[in-house]
C-alpha cells in the first residue's frame, strides 16, 4: 500500500456483509488510530487474562464460539487499523528519504 495513494475511507472486511459497512478514515490522526487499535488489543488481552484464570472444563461449544468470535472480530479491526498506520508511516518515511 506504500506505493499507491490510500483511499480516504478504507473498508474493514469483517465477513459479515456482502459489501463493506465499517470503514477506517485513513486521514485520521495517527495517534487516534493507534489509540483505537490499542483499545481493541487491550480488551482482547484482558479477556484472555480472564480466561486464563478460569476453569473452562464445563464451557459449552456455543459459549466458546461466542468468545472466539468476539476476539477474532476485535483482532481483525485492530490489525486493519495497524495496517493503515504502517502504510502511512512508510509513506512518511519515504517522503523523508526523497526530500533529502
Amino acid at each position: 500500500m506504500t506505493d499507491q495513494v490510500m483511499p480516504r475511507y478504507l473498508p474493514i472486511d469483517t465477513y459479515d456483509a456482502e459489501s463493506p459497512v465499517l470503514f477506517i478514515n485513513t486521514h485520521t490522526e495517527l495517534s487516534d488510530m493507534a489509540a483505537c487499535a490499542m483499545h481493541r488489543f487491550v480488551v482482547v488481552r484482558d479477556l484472555a487474562d480472564t480466561f486464563a484464570s478460569l476453569n473452562l472444563k464445563g464451557i459449552s461449544d456455543c459459549d466458546l464460539t461466542r468468545v472466539t468470535s468476539a476476539v477474532h472480530l476485535l483482532m481483525r479491526e485492530g490489525c486493519a487499523i495497524l495496517n493503515v498506520i504502517q502504510a502511512r508511516a512508510a509513506q512518511r518515511e519515504e517522503g523523508y528519504k526523497t526530500a533529502v
